[in-house]
């Protein structure tokens, strides 16, 4: 990006009109009410109309960052520890000394695809993929207001999806492009579009340049690259420039001059040097192509890696230019027109998707396309893990024995533990022709075992993530749900599969011990009863729950509803030790043996599916993760009141679990995010005699 910070007189001029705005809009929001909540850190609180407490529910920290889009991880160009990065369809605002300190600006409903910070760094704007929840597929532009933590304007027009968003040097406009090919450019005093044009294919570079000033209104030099039109015609050399006869903004292009037998390139990423006098451009061959301004003609070819030059940053102060590559290096070039030197390298873990520099001009920010979020010094280029993260769904969680370590499984056979006192990764393995991790549970604390796509059962070290031993083809087909029961008189795993059978395997040799086939459907959960462990309960899609007893080897007791199939089941600890089921319908069911029909039953108040339902440890509170992107507690000593939402994900929640002692909570969805709760419930020492 190549900012330039605007000069005081003309900041202090637009943040005051700003001010104006936003001071009128907060008016408003107090009467809206959701925007407030929608926009601000997530949190728990008042839902549906319901009573709920904001005391027991607390969102510690999120973990995520997938690396789909470029740039989508930016450094404040002001503030040394402050850095933005898209975690789904939230813009988290992070702080890289105390990884606690998180806030989150909400208003995307598709996953961010472009991220840009202003100047001096009191606006940012974000761009989403275009949604499906409504027709036509429209991609809003938010832009924020980085000091209120607010929305300023909501600015439409483009489809599909957003590629690039780029603020003008004095924060006068904002630019963006879409895949709609469509370029739009806003007044950032008013959010109304000053520019707009439609190109044959969609505009995958767009820079800035110099300002000049040209009586009342200044005019804009840009370079923008849209191809279609010949090798000749790609990159276009342009001046934005206010027309008094038409009254209106008016986008004048030239093309660059190129070699005579042109060059064919896909554009990946712009920058312009340090003496604003070249336009170095990325490309998908690898090598950095140099542009003179003042002539607008094409100067040199600089060969810098394979797979693709993703991200350029510039480091004012000094002149050096950082590449990174799709080969994942990462270089630092010297030198201007024809003429570069290397003067440093280093390679990091995927494909560099994200470089900036961060105020202070000592050190940058990198992020790769496999969820790793890197801290480099521009001197020797020595990089510092910050954080990683799943980039595909995650599918399930699980707690062991020790209330700070937990493991995670994605939909790309990604399977990580973590630790929670500093969120960083324990191991991380991955199994790659797997088809992806459906179900996951420990052994103690020593060991992770996880159901696979493919069929597979594999069991890995917990602290090194070697594999410790697989069962191949344990059903026909997906293995769905896991439990493990290990004591000093038995040792068992449990599996339900995707061909609705339940099997039963000894830990010690991996034996098949015995196998159910009495669902008709998936099995969606499986348990192994809290006081008697030679009874085996299993739910599934077929609507029906049902009881294995393993020394009588047979059914013994079956649950049916007509409608609103199980997606997943847990058993309280308390009354009768009832199984509880969460369904399609968002229905918590209770069911006692002894009864054909539910004892109870708590209905969630939006109905969104019911996708993981777990019992704490203390047994008097049961959580469930959902589609509408909640996460819901209710208190079984009062009758299943529902007493806290948990707003974390930006999408759908897939699963969640409960620490041993109560005390957090970690829940994970398709945002390919972890939410880590903390949970201020009475559970574990209220005196009640609740186990």
């Amino acid at each position: 990006m190549s900012a330039r910070p605007v000069g005081a007189s003309a900041r202090s001029e637009i943040f005051s009109s700003r001010t104006a705005r936003s001071t009128a809009r907060g008016e408003e929001e107090k009467s809206a009410g959701p925007l407030s909540q929608r926009n601000g850190a997530a949190q728990a609180g008042t839902f549906e109309g319901i009573g709920t407490s904001d005391d027991m529910l607390e969102l510690e920290h999120v973990i995520g960052f997938t690396g789909h889009f470029w740039e989508t991880m930016q450094a404040h160009p002001t503030e040394g520890n402050v850095y933005f990065k898209a975690m789904g369809s939230v813009v988290a605002i992070c702080d890289i000394l105390d990884p606690h300190n998180q806030k989150f600006l909400r208003a995307h409903d598709m996953e961010i695809s472009a991220m840009s910070v202003s100047p001096s760094g009191g606006l940012l704007a974000s761009g989403q993929v275009g949604t499906v929840h409504q027709p036509g597929y429209h991609a809003p532009v938010i832009v924020w207001d980085y000091y209120t933590k607010k929305d300023l304007f909501v600015l439409t027009g483009h489809t599909k999806e957003v590629l690039l968003l780029e603020f003008s040097p004095d924060e006068r406009f904002l630019a963006g492009t879409g895949k709609d090919s469509l370029l739009y450019i806003w007044d950032m005093q008013t959010g109304e579009v000053v520019f707009g044009k439609k190109f044959d294919e969609p505009v995958v570079l767009f820079e800035w340049a110099a300002i000049r000033e040209n009586g009342r209104r200044a005019s804009y030099e840009i370079i923008l690259c849209s191809p279609g039109g010949g090798p000749q015609d790609d990159v276009k050399h342009c001046e934005l420039a206010y027309d008094p006869v038409r009254a209106q903004w008016m986008l004048h292009s030239n093309n660059v001059n190129m070699p005579s037998g042109g060059l064919s390139r896909t554009y990946y990423s712009a920058m312009l040097s340090p003496d604003n006098e070249f336009m170095l451009c990325g490309t998908s061959v690898g090598d950095m192509l140099v542009f003179n301004l003042a002539n607008s003609v094409y100067r040199a070819s600089v060969p810098v890696c394979s797979s693709g030059l993703v991200s350029i940053a510039v480091n004012d102060e000094t002149g050096e230019v950082f590449c990174g590559g799709g080969d994942g290096t990462l270089k630092k070039l010297q030198g201007r027109d024809m003429r570069w030197e290397l003067h440093g390298e280093t390679t990091l873990d995927g494909r560099i998707v994200s470089l900036s520099v961060m105020a202070g001009n000592t050190e940058m920010l990198a992020a790769t396309d496999k969820g790793t979020q890197y801290r480099v010094l521009l001197d020797d280029l020595s990089a510092t893990i910050i954080g990683t993260s799943h980039t595909e769904h995650i599918t399930c969680t699980a707690f062991g024995s020790r209330f700070d370590v937990f493991a995670t499984g994605d939909a790309k056979g990604l399977i990580k533990v973590w630790d929670l006192s500093d969120y960083a990764t324990i191991v991380s393995l991955t199994e790659k022709k797997s088809g992806g991790v459906t179900c996951i549970a420990w052994i103690n604390s020593t060991a992770i075992v996880a159901g696979f796509v493919d069929a597979f059962v594999r069991c890995y070290d917990a602290t090194s993530g070697k594999k410790l031993w697989e069962i191949p083809n344990a059903h026909k087909g997906s293995i769905t749900s896991i439990a493990v029961h290990a004591d000093s008189r038995l040792a068992f795993l449990t599996t339900g599969g995707e061909d609705g059978g339940v099997g039963v395997w000894a830990l010690k040799n991996r034996e098949l011990m015995i196998q159910f086939v009495e669902h008709q459907k998936s099995v969606t959960g499986v348990c192994v009863d809290v006081k008697k462990p030679n009874l085996i309960h299993s739910c599934s899609m077929d609507c029906t729950l049902l009881t294995y007893d393993l020394i009588k080897e047979k059914r013994i007791v079956s649950h049916m509803v007509r409608e609103g199939a199980f997606l997943g089941c847990s058993q309280r600890l308390d009354s009768e030790q009832e199984i509880v089921t969460g369904d399609g319908n968002g229905r918590l069911l209770f069911w006692d043996c002894d009864y054909q029909k539910p004892t109870s039953m708590v209905q969630d108040p939006a109905r969104a599916k019911c996708n993981s339902v777990k019992v704490s440890p203390s047994g008097r509170y049961v959580a469930t993760a959902g589609d509408d992107h909640l996460v819901k507690i209710y208190d079984l000593v009062d009758n299943g009141q529902l007493v806290t939402v948990g707003h974390g994900h930006s999408e759908n929640c897939l699963g969640l679990e409960w620490s041993g002692d109560e005390k957090q909570l970690v829940s994970v969805g398709e945002d390919a995010c972890v939410c880590v709760w903390n949970f201020y419930g009475t559970g574990l020492d209220d005196g009640t005699g609740v186990p």
